[in-house]
């Protein structure tokens, strides 16, 4: 029978390896799929996953199960770290720029990217507008439950914030949507607080 993320987490503090082997394993997916969706190249994927499981080890004591997974708790933690990395990049591309005294110019790599964004902002250009007007706390809710897959419970609690919160926030950003885009209603995945992901 599988241990849950509290027992694991609470052996892992208590120094078992493989607890936290077993913990890393279980989650490592999803916070890939979670780093790779919001980060700018492989490398900051990398960096990203591997602090959020160092973090995660570091507060393993300190964890406090509000859900059955320790999933959003992850999701949490990868979201501060993001915000982290993406002010050290901002930083650096400001001095880069100041000691060349001229604009930075775009890697083969960074024209693809620039490129496809390009395409998929011809492809769905409604859908960018709705999601564009959406708060950046709708947008989050929203983003954590349509494409990392949480229910609102955990999507708030990644967010550090109510259920009920959330759920209000995700009815708002649906809603704004909605009335954005037509006639093609918007399908979603079912989650299990009895929401849809749009």
């Amino acid at each position: 029978m599988d241990r849950s993320d509290a027992k694991l987490l609470t052996a892992s503090s208590a120094g078992s390896g493989d607890a936290y082997s077993e913990f890393f394993r279980r989650h490592v997916d999803a916070i890939t799929r979670y780093a790779v969706r919001r980060c700018a190249n492989p490398e900051d994927v990398a960096d990203l996953v591997a602090e959020c499981f160092l973090v995660a080890l570091q507060a393993a004591h300190r964890y406090i199960p509000e859900t059955d997974t320790a999933l959003p708790w992850l999701f949490g933690i990868s979201r501060r770290l993001l915000a982290k990395q993406r002010r050290k990049y901002v930083g650096n591309r400001r001095i880069e720029v100041k000691a060349s005294n001229a604009f930075p110019v775009f890697t083969a790599a960074e024209d693809n990217e620039i490129a496809s964004a390009i395409d998929a902002a011809r492809q769905a250009p409604a859908l960018e507008a709705a999601l564009n007007d959406l708060t950046s706390a709708e947008r989050d809710v929203l983003e954590l439950i349509a494409y990392d897959g949480l229910s609102p419970s955990e999507a708030a609690a990644a967010l550090e914030i109510t259920p009920n919160a959330a759920r209000l926030r995700l009815s708002r950003a649906r809603r704004a949507v909605r009335s954005q885009i037509a006639p093609a209603p918007l399908a979603g995945r079912a989650v299990e607080d009895g929401e849809y992901a749009f």
